[in-house]
């Protein structure tokens, strides 16, 4: 008798015990389908750098991601190092005006005058002295230094960070005569530049909305 009564709780324990590990599966089951992927966070994807972005940030002093205007770097890529010659307009030997008239028709769909005369007197070039105001793809006029003729001998394009490119004829401080990105706070260009000049593009108009 004890032990048919020992038997019968022994079953009814077991019984007992296997529901409630049914019981908690199926709460663990529940628990997994309620979960969605798509509530789980994903983390944002880094933009990836270009080739471009990377070199010229380090040219210039800026972080890579501020070299957006990838057209313009390509251009000035493509000519870097390309001889001077007065009166040349292409790369077997360029000019200041030259140069500076490829790189707005190229770049920004916009003829520029042929001489940097021209440019400074248009009436299309909205000219400034602020060297603080300066944007990209702004013209730089320069001309001799300790001279009271005032006309303009030297134009380039500004880049970012006081730094622009030019097809100089000047070896300057970077000891080159050609296309070559230079320090417009070097002392050398700082008592030849005269003002800059800024044409209505696109660009500003957008930058102003």
């Amino acid at each position: 008798m004890k032990e048919r009564t020992y038997l019968l709780l022994t079953v009814f324990m077991m019984s007992l015990l296997l529901a409630s590990c049914g019981t908690s599966k199926n709460k663990v089951k529940a628990t997994t389908s309620e979960v969605k992927v798509d509530s789980i966070p994903l983390m944002p994807k880094e933009p990836e750098l270009l080739p471009i972005q990377i070199k010229y940030a380090e040219v210039l002093g800026v972080a890579p991601e501020e070299i957006t205007n990838l057209k313009l770097y390509e251009f000035v890529d493509g000519w870097l190092d390309t001889p001077y010659r007065m009166g040349g307009e292409n790369k077997k030997g360029i000019d200041c005006s030259a140069f500076a008239q490829h790189c707005y028709v190229d770049v920004y769909g916009y003829l520029l005058e042929r001489t940097s005369s021209k440019m400074d007197k248009a009436k299309s070039t909205d000219k400034f002295l602020g060297q603080e105001f300066l944007k990209e793809g702004d013209i730089l006029f320069f001309k001799k230094p300790n001279s009271r003729d005032k006309t303009i001998t030297h134009v380039g394009i500004y880049l970012q960070n006081n730094m622009f490119v030019s097809a100089s004829g000047y070896e300057g401080p970077e000891k080159y005569r050609g296309v070559k990105i230079s320090d417009l706070k070097e002392d050398w260009w700082q008592e030849r530049f005269m003002y800059a000049g800024r044409k209505p593009l696109d660009i500003y108009l957008t930058e102003e909305q």
